[in-house]
Parts: structure tokens; C-alpha cells; sequence
């Protein structure tokens, strides 16, 4: 769940895991039922589920990440960084 709106991320391990739910699907790691299922749940609670390959696009807008973050995604925007 993002930290800002409704948005929401389903992805088969922890992000970054996987190239995305593709990918994740091809290792067997991400049942198609599943997945639709839970995208089902989030909908109807009013979330939008984003693709996580499009989170890994850059963003260019103004953000206040650590020093460290080299490269600015929408996964930090919308979903913050793991220590």
C-alpha cells in the first residue's frame, strides 16, 4: 500500500525480487488466479494496483530522499525506500 493515496503494489516476493509479475509469473512464483484475485480485493476497496515494472521509471519531480538514493523512481515516490 502506498503511503500517499490509494495505491497498491502486488508483487510475488519482496519488490525488486523479480523483474516484475511477469516475470515472477514465468518462475512459478506468482499464480495467475491469485494475482487476479487479489487485484479483485483491491479494486473493490478502491485501490489502484500499479504494475511494479512501472515503478521502476524514473521520476523527476521534487523529493527529499536520503543522500544515498542515487536514482529517483516512482517506487520512492509513491512507496518510500527499505533500510
Amino acid at each position: 500500500m502506498s503511503k500517499f493515496g490509494s495505491l497498491a503494489l502486488v508483487c510475488a516476493d519482496n519488490p525488486g525480487a523479480f523483474f516484475g509479475t511477469v516475470d515472477a509469473q514465468t518462475e512459478g512464483e506468482l499464480d495467475a488466479a491469485d494475482l487476479a484475485m487479489v487485484n479483485r480485493a483491491l479494486v473493490e476497496l478502491g485501490y489502484v494496483v500499479v504494475a511494479e515494472e512501472l515503478l521502476e521509471s524514473d521520476y523527476d519531480g521534487p523529493s527529499r530522499l536520503p543522500w544515498h538514493v542515487q536514482r529517483t523512481s516512482w517506487w520512492h515516490r509513491f512507496f518510500g525506500i527499505f533500510w
